[in-house]
């Protein structure tokens, strides 16, 4: 949570997070697979439960001064960071074997319990899962990621007529001016990952892009109001 802070202090309009399903269905903000490179503890993230996930130290090793940082889940970020903040939840399945079941559900369930709806955007590379989410809920906004070697004869349109999705979204050096005329036609949004540098802004938004992804919001946000 101490990031999430951090980058609603730095003034960011939206906070990008990923989520996992822990062993007994719930809910932990987690980018990695493992535990093992961002904590002191260890073992899948599917393989654990809420209380062994919660139980381990997720800040020493990035500074001393977030020693003893618990990994959040999602009804806490929901519930803890301002609606005027608008939060989007990637949803992860890869490695899991048990594909997504019961992710959509819960996901949905989480957000309508905060009233969050109107400031959520859902996102994730399993296209399966975010059909499924946009059948449950069809006023919810989605945004598909996008995978070159899975989707590269996709066109953004084309991803979201099968997703629901109303956000196109790719990594910085992914994104071809086909696929800004696409989504532009199509009245699809476009957020791109990865903006770290100054040199990678400037692209993006020479680009048009409507959004950036950063893991330095502070920095690029002073770089955007210095332009």
């Amino acid at each position: 949570m101490a990031a999430f802070r951090a980058a609603v202090a730095a003034g960011a309009d939206m906070i990008e997070f990923d989520v996992r399903m822990t062993r007994d269905f719930e809910l932990v903000v987690h980018h990695d697979r493992s535990l093992g490179r961002t904590s002191d503890g260890s073992g899948r993230i599917w393989d654990l439960t809420l209380n062994d996930v919660r139980s381990v130290d997720a800040g020493s090793w990035h500074s001393r001064k977030f020693a003893g940082e618990r990994i959040p889940t999602l009804r806490q970020v929901l519930e803890e960071l301002p609606v005027s903040v608008g939060l989007d939840i990637e949803v992860k399945t890869d490695g899991d074997r048990r594909r997504g079941v019961a992710l959509p559900e819960s996901v949905l369930l989480l957000v309508r319990e905060a009233r969050r709806e109107s400031s959520v955007v859902v996102s994730s590379f399993d296209h399966n899962l975010l059909r499924r989410l946009h059948h449950l809920d069809r006023t919810l906004r989605v945004g598909a990621l996008y995978v070159a070697v899975r989707d590269r004869f996709r066109s953004p349109s084309q991803i979201a007529r099968r997703t629901g999705a109303t956000m196109f979204i790719c990594g910085r050096t992914q994104l071809r001016a086909r696929h800004m005329r696409d989504a532009r036609a199509a009245g699809l949004a476009v957020a791109v990952y990865g903006v770290n540098t100054q040199a990678d802004l400037r692209a993006a938004l020479h680009a048009g892009v409507d959004a950036v992804i950063t893991d330095h919001p502070a920095r690029i946000i002073r770089a955007i109001r210095s332009t």
